[in-house]
């Protein structure tokens, strides 16, 4: 399904020429070609300057950027993106102008770049509107069919509608609600919170959550991302988290009915006096979090004797309980009895995860490079019988250039590609096992690294804790003084 666009060049022609060729993303330029002048930036740069002095059209537009974006993991093969491109651009230019068309490995995705002269071998220049790119767009689709890719559908009303406005028109309702409900009711059969994410992925979401200040969904029919604060304070990660938690408890409500603020001044003062009776023990890890459990259950009990109201019972409480007993357990499993410990298991977490790290990246490096031999070699036999075809012909040759002229081109590509690298063709088979060796490898550390990162997360967590509860000490010691006096 690639998409297309186009950017008009007013200035910078030697710039954008020398960031398509770019040796780190081109496989150092293995994935570049130029029809009607070099390859080299600065060379290409000098013809197409060149061309447009010949006829007097040095002002104005001085290129175009044409880019063709395929979805992640639509193709992993970079040879055989290259080859889309160059049919696309061939489709689309012909041989009237100067172009450079590269395939840019560096991102999660494979794409192309066409950067073609504005002027063409004739002297006429570029028509670039709207229609232009209607057709660029088109002309993609037809190449992207002839590779059984998918397309874009193109929207045949006269104006444009947003997914929001299709969506009402269809049945009644927003996006936000349709994606509030598709949250709803895919929460209710979620175990947790690891099991909610993939269920919506597996029914097409796109969801960003961890490390990002806010969590994102979008929805397979939509463009852009919506923030899960924007759906409502119950759509956030921490409140999904808590959800999926308590969802026993039939949490759905609304807050007002069950947090209690403690509005009263009598309230807080005999909350206060219950819990600087405990702020004074002193012992290891494991009592500090006994006696936190033990203050948050005693003033839980103090909330039902003064409201004697269950609806409105703070379940703020029981998440807390809920994750202090968490605490408790794994600084009992880990044997953790000081902050001595705490600060060395830490370390020792962290030591790991580096190492790990390391040995991911060596193992990850490795393994593209062999895909990329295993790549090669598969090309190489893919066009093996044209280019043998086309050097022991003496009379068709032209006719055969003519008409397989992109697959000579990428056949020389890989042939160049396996000589820089020292592969063999016959190493085929034991490149996919060396292969399939990595994969396994790569696959075990990620295991390894996701569960040292729960370990870690957990000594933050107890950390932070740790910190709040001795916060809490200070304030309540300096509290007390206040009222000595």
């Amino acid at each position: 399904m690639p998409y297309v666009k186009q950017i008009t060049i007013r200035q910078t022609l030697n710039r954008s020429l020398r960031y398509i060729v770019n040796e780190k993303k081109t496989e150092y330029g293995c994935f570049v070609s130029g029809v009607n002048c070099a390859t080299n930036d600065k060379l290409a740069y000098k013809q197409m300057v060149n061309n447009k002095n010949r006829y007097g059209k040095e002002d104005g537009t001085q290129g175009f950027h044409f880019i063709q974006s395929f979805k992640p993991n639509e193709i992993s093969d970079p040879y055989k993106a290259h080859e889309i491109g160059l049919k696309w651009a061939a489709k689309m230019f012909g041989n009237k102008y100067q172009y450079i068309i590269s395939t840019h490995l560096d991102k999660g995705h494979l794409h192309n770049h066409i950067i073609i002269n504005s002027v063409s071998l004739g002297g006429k220049k570029f028509n670039a509107c709207k229609s232009s790119l209607q057709e660029a767009r088109r002309l993609s689709d037809e190449v992207a069919k002839e590779y059984d890719l998918g397309i874009i559908p193109v929207n045949k009303d006269t104006e444009s509608k947003s997914y929001k406005e299709w969506k009402e028109e269809k049945n009644g309702l927003s996006w936000k609600a349709t994606i509030k409900n598709d949250i709803d009711s895919t929460l209710h059969s979620a175990s947790s919170f690891e099991d909610f994410v993939a269920k919506m992925q597996a029914n097409g979401y796109v969801m960003k959550q961890g490390n990002v200040k806010y969590m994102t969904f979008k929805h397979p029919n939509m463009e852009r991302s919506v923030r899960g604060k924007t759906l409502g304070v119950e759509y956030t990660e921490e409140r999904i988290r808590e959800r999926i938690k308590f969802k026993d408890f039939n949490l759905n409500q609304s807050k007002r009915l069950y947090n209690n603020r403690f509005t009263r001044k009598t309230y807080k003062e005999q909350r206060a006096q219950t819990a600087r009776r405990y702020y004074f023990k002193r012992g290891g890890l494991a009592v500090n979090f006994m006696l936190t459990i033990t203050l948050v259950r005693t003033m839980m009990n103090r909330e039902k004797e003064l409201n004697g109201n269950t609806r409105k019972r703070n379940f703020g409480y029981d998440l807390q309980i809920n994750t202090l007993t968490d605490q408790l357990k794994f600084i009992t499993d880990k044997q953790l009895n000081s902050r001595d410990d705490l600060k060395r298991g830490k370390s020792e977490i962290e030591n790991k995860l580096n190492e790990i790290d390391s040995v991911q990246k060596e193992a990850v490096k490795i393994n593209e490079n062999l895909n990329f031999a295993i790549t090669s070699i598969e090309t190489y036999l893919k066009y093996k019988k044209i280019h043998e075809e086309y050097e022991g012909t003496t009379f068709r040759k032209s006719g055969i250039k003519r008409k397989f002229n992109v697959e000579l081109e990428t056949f020389d590509k890989a042939k160049k590609q396996l000589l820089k690298m020292g592969v063999q063709v016959d190493q085929y088979e034991s490149l996919l096992v060396k292969q399939k060796s990595y994969e396994n490898q790569i696959e075990k550390l990620y295991a390894r690294a996701e569960s040292l990162g729960s370990e870690l997360k957990m000594f933050n967590e107890i950390e932070k804790t740790l910190s709040d509860r001795s916060v809490n000490y200070r304030k309540a010691k300096s509290k007390d003084r206040n009222m000595d006096r």
